[in-house]
């Protein structure tokens, strides 16, 4: 008998957990957090947060992770009620590195292995030491590449690249005893490498199979934002830069490597210097490693200069990358000839370089209109590109696919079971197509 549990991602964006189990083979679909069902409960932006010296009972409490024997880390249940277990599961399989299909990977058994794209692998590392996050287990971590089979017991995993807004995002095609179980993880048609996600659906449709669990971010009533690609993200950047003598200030998603590298060839094409974060240099020196990115080295590049902030004291990371820094003095000096990349939480560097007058291009999703915290923090974007007098220009390219193009792949893959997950548009869904009736924690034969 093979079943597929929906543990996360169910009515909601993010958090998928997707077991599968045949014959005795136990394994998971990625293992991140959800964004929705977190902020029911806590409030990070203002500290309030689960007790991580509690290891897994505030995420027990509030159901924010399955409490499932045989699964955790004796560290991470000690302080909990579910009771200390040999591995009772097979493996863990990674999509992609964003936080909410990796957050919790760090409570796994040590010995239950973790399968991850090579470039997963490295941006996970890379942010654990940039940041305060905890991203990998503390175990067994197996890195794969597009086609690989992977045999796990009864169950064998091909994971198939995709395009999605990180690199090294794949889906996986499951062949089990009963047929094939495709996961499409997170994925887009119209970015820079939409051709993976066609190779994707193309394999998948050849698999004929049992069950599709499809994403469906954008699976919406009413699309509210702009379907730019990649390259309009380009063109629109592009005349914005060519045509003032300005500064120019850019913002985007620290992993979004695809945006980073449009503003790369914008910076390049209007000779000016793409001025980044200590973090963004630091990973992609750690992504030098896989050479099919084809991504700058920052301390050798001529158009890429790394930007060292004036800190009471810097980690050992930073004081590499110091070296080859500039700081606010040259971007200040520089206006016109730079592109400036910060996040919302620099935006005080702006008093020390203090613009006369320029464009910000932020290149990220609109704010959710039901997130008050989202939308406080863009009144206060919006007071400080007044108060520096810079023209506010919206331009991003999603991550994910419309909701055209993803009804269009359920019917060209037509599986027998549908199972719509990361998403809010679940009857959306069903007004198109027969799709499985799912709730969290639910078993599904096939």
């Amino acid at each position: 008998m093979v079943s597929l549990t929906l543990y996360g991602g169910v009515n909601e964006i993010g958090g998928n957990k997707i077991l599968i189990e045949d014959r005795g083979s136990r394994i998971f679909l990625d293992f991140g957090q959800s964004f929705s069902l977190l902020d029911d409960y806590f409030v990070p932006e203002v500290y309030l947060t689960p007790r991580e010296r509690f290891g897994l009972r505030d995420y027990f409490e509030f159901n924010l992770v399955p409490k499932l024997k045989g699964l955790y880390s004796k560290e991470a249940i000690q302080r909990t009620d579910l009771p200390y277990s040999e591995p009772e599961f097979d493996a863990v399989f990674i999509s992609h590195a964003h936080f909410d299909h990796v957050a919790h990977l760090q409570y796994l058994h040590e010995r239950i292995p973790v399968y991850m794209g090579e470039a997963t692998k490295m941006i996970a590392e890379s942010t654990e030491i940039t940041t305060k996050n905890k991203m990998l287990p503390e175990g067994d971590i197996r890195t794969f590449r597009s086609g690989r089979r992977i045999s796990v017991g009864g169950l064998t995993v091909t994971p198939i690249h995709v395009d999605h807004s990180v690199p090294g995002a794949y889906g996986f095609i499951v062949e089990t005893s009963e047929g094939a179980v495709v996961y499409t993880g997170d994925f887009r048609l119209h970015g820079p490498k939409g051709v993976m996600s066609r190779e994707f659906v193309e394999k998948a449709k050849e698999m004929e199979p049992e069950a599709l669990i499809i994403e469906g971010t954008r699976v919406l009533p009413e699309e509210k934002r702009r379907n730019f690609s990649e390259e309009m993200v380009y063109s629109e950047s592009k005349r914005i830069v060519s045509e003032t003598d300005a500064f120019v200030m850019t913002m985007r998603y620290p992993k979004d490597l695809d945006r980073f590298m449009t503003f790369y060839r914008v910076a390049k094409e209007c000779g000016r210097e793409l001025v980044v974060s200590m973090k963004t240099a630091h990973l992609l020196i750690a992504l030098q490693k896989d050479e099919r990115l084809k991504l700058p080295d920052p301390r050798r590049s001529s158009v890429v200069r790394i930007y060292g902030r004036e800190l009471r004291r810097y980690e050992g990371w930073m004081k590499e990358l110091m070296e080859d820094a500039v700081d606010c003095s040259y971007v200040a000096e520089n206006q016109r000839n730079v592109m400036l990349e910060l996040d919302l939480w620099c935006l005080p560097e702006l008093i020390d370089i203090q613009p006369k007058r320029g464009e910000c291009i932020h290149s990220m999703s609109e704010p959710f209109e039901e997130d008050p915290i989202s939308q406080v923090s863009d009144e206060v974007f919006c007071n400080w590109c007044k108060h520096f007098n810079l023209n506010n220009h919206q331009l991003h390219a999603s991550g994910h696919a419309s909701r055209g193009e993803i009804f269009e792949i359920i019917r060209e893959i037509n599986a027998g079971k549908i199972l719509p997950i990361h998403t809010t548009g679940v009857e959306l869904f069903r007004k198109e197509f027969k799709i499985e009736n799912i709730e969290k924690g639910r078993k599904i034969e096939l």
